[in-house]
Formats: C-alpha cells, structure tokens, sequence
C-alpha cells in the first residue's frame, strides 16, 4: 500500500518530511518507535494517516528539522523494518487527511484456473459501480476493543471500563488514554455509519434518493439536503451525487424527511441517541461520508502459479478489505443489481462486567 499525498513536501521549511517504508507494524508502534528512535515527544509527529499493519506500506510522515541528525537510527531501532526511504523540508506539519488516497497491490492466492477472466470482470463491475463505502473491521480495533470502548464513552464513562466481547474474552479499557478516546468515539462513530449503510441495502435503497438525503456533488463537495427526488435521482444515475451517510454528532448536517427516519431509527435500534453523541462530540464532532466510493486505476494481473495480482486506488478513508470482500465470489445478476454487505458487528453493543 502507498500513500498518495496530497502535496510534496517544498524543500524548505522547519519541519522534515520522511518517506517512510514499515512492514508489519502498526501506526501506534511506528510512532512510539520514531519518537523514542529521534528523541522526540510523540505529539511533534505527523502524519496523513494510519495505514494497514499486516501489510507493506508507504507514507510520508512529518517529524521537527532538529530529528534530522538522528535519521539512521531508524532502521536499528525498529528491527528493520522500517526503512527511511526519502526525506525533504516542509513548511507544516503534516495532519490527518492529508492526503488524496492510497495506492494498493494484493495478491490473491489459491485461485481457480479461469480466476483472470473472473477477477476481471468484477473489478470492472467496481470501477463502474463503486463500491459500498463500509468502515473495515480494523477500524474497530483488535477483537473490537476500539469499538467497546466507544460504547463505554457513550455510557458516560470516564475512566476505566471492563468489557466482555462477543468471543469471551475480557478487556480492561483505561478512557484516560486520549489517543484511545479519540479512536474509540471514532469508531463509535463508524459503526453506526456501517450499520446505517447495512440498512440502506437490506431495504434496496443504496443507490435509491430518499427525501431528504443530504446527498453530495462530486466534483465539488458541496452537499445538501434533498427535496425532489425525482431530480436528484437523475443526476445520482449520471455520476453526478453521491448519497452519504451519518458519522454521529453535534455538528453533523442531518437527513431530514424519509432519510432522517431511517437514520434515526438505526440510531434507536443500536441503543444510542443524540445525547451519546453530544457528551462526546469534542472527540467526534460529527460530519457526512459517501455511501459509495469508486476503485481508479484498477488493474488485474496473472501471477505464477494460482495467484492473480490485483492493483487499485482508493479515496482516503476507504478500506481495501472491503474491496477485497466484494472482489471475491462469483459475479451473479444479483450483484449487479445490488450489493452483497459484509457482516457487521452485534446488534446490541457488548455488555460491561460487574
């Protein structure tokens, strides 16, 4: 995986701009790793996002001009794997979302003989289609730990939570943490997004304008909320709107009419309400995200042996799992008419220990 950055770092400026390579680590640990390497506080370092651990990516990633010195560090302390692969001056800090998407190349192992021709067609499909635009299971932490500290924050908790998950196991979560408080209302957020996005296809209604839908332009971004349908659902069919869906909180623009119902009703039946969401909203201020994103430069490849390389693009905040997801199985009529939805977490958030 690669970033695709919004801007090249300009060659001057106070702060350093390093192109980072890692090979299965996380974001939490490469920025422990940096900090401790360069001899810098964790809150100086910058980045456009965190990427993918079982993976081999590359980013930029944005540390004080002082670090310089202390670059090749790097590699000894992590073991080698992390790799300094370019570096240049800035002007700015880099910051979440800095970035336009990211580029990927996966390798699909064990595949049938006719797979090309398969995988194929169905990236076509994609390219054309888009894709439902699903927060992956990473989002949600390991064994969803994110999530249920996101659904202790709801409850007004503020300090530590002890929480049994769906596979038994128990976790002891400390919500002083704010890096984890962040991620935890985020995923919070997520969650209710996907299960809202589940519903939209559960009733046929992905691609279908309901009154009311604050729908966005995709040439410019602007949004609004939807009152002719009719209208609309012309200008949706011919690329133009993208229909979004909620990431709960106090400055979220709100559906209104049909689409407000069924959003707030989603809200209901997960056991949240707007007051959740206003006791964390300085962590999660609330905003809209496309239901449906579209793979660019896609690409299939055959690989030696039963493998197929597949390489696609996708916008910032999309995830490639849920590419994958959509890629493999048959290519059926029914899918062309309507997406297949991976599954979700548990409709009922997890339950705390006494």
């Amino acid at each position: 995986m690669e970033e695709v950055p919004k801007y090249l770092p300009s060659g001057s400026g106070e702060h350093l701009y390093l192109w980072i390579e890692k090979r299965d680590v996380s974001g939490t640990w490469l920025k422990r790793m940096l900090a401790n390497s360069l001899g810098i506080s964790a809150r100086d370092i910058g980045m456009a996002g965190l990427k993918d651990r079982r993976a081999v990516t590359r980013q930029w990633i944005s540390v004080p001009k002082i670090a310089e010195s202390k670059i090749s560090n790097i590699t000894g302390d992590s073991g080698e794997r992390v790799r300094v692969l370019d570096a240049a001056l800035h002007g700015n800090k880099l910051r979440t979302g800095h970035l336009h998407g990211n580029r990927f190349r996966l390798v699909i192992r064990g595949v049938v003989p006719d797979a090309h021709e398969r995988v194929s067609a169905k990236v076509a499909f994609l390219a054309e289609h888009g894709q439902p635009n699903f927060y992956g299971s990473q989002r949600m932490g390991h064994g969803g730990s994110t999530l249920a500290a996101g659904w202790a924050l709801s409850r007004g908790e503020q300090r530590r939570a002890r929480v049994a998950m769906p596979d038994g196991a128990i976790h002891q979560i400390n919500l002083r943490d704010r890096q984890l408080r962040r991620l935890a209302a985020s995923a919070l957020q997520s969650e209710v997004f996907n299960r809202v996005l589940q519903r939209r296809m559960e009733t046929g209604c992905l691609d279908q304008i309901l009154l009311g839908d604050v729908c966005r332009k995709r040439e410019t971004g602007g949004t609004f909320n939807t009152e002719d349908v009719t209208r609309e659902q012309t200008r949706l069919d011919a690329g133009e709107l993208v229909i979004t869906g909620p990431m709960w909180g106090p400055k979220m623009r709100r559906a209104t009419e049909a689409a407000g119902e069924l959003e707030a009703d989603v809200l209901a039946a997960s056991g949240l309400d707007d007051a959740a969401f206003s006791a964390i909203g300085h962590l999660a201020a609330g905003t809209r995200r496309p239901m449906v994103v579209w793979p660019t430069e896609v690409a299939v490849e055959p690989v030696t042996g039963d493998a197929v390389s597949v390489r696609f693009t996708l916008p910032a905040g999309s995830f490639a799992t849920v590419f994958i997801h959509e890629l493999i199985g048959p290519l059926s009529d029914a899918e062309a008419a309507r997406f297949a939805a991976p599954p979700v977490a548990p409709v009922r958030p997890p339950r705390q220990e006494s």
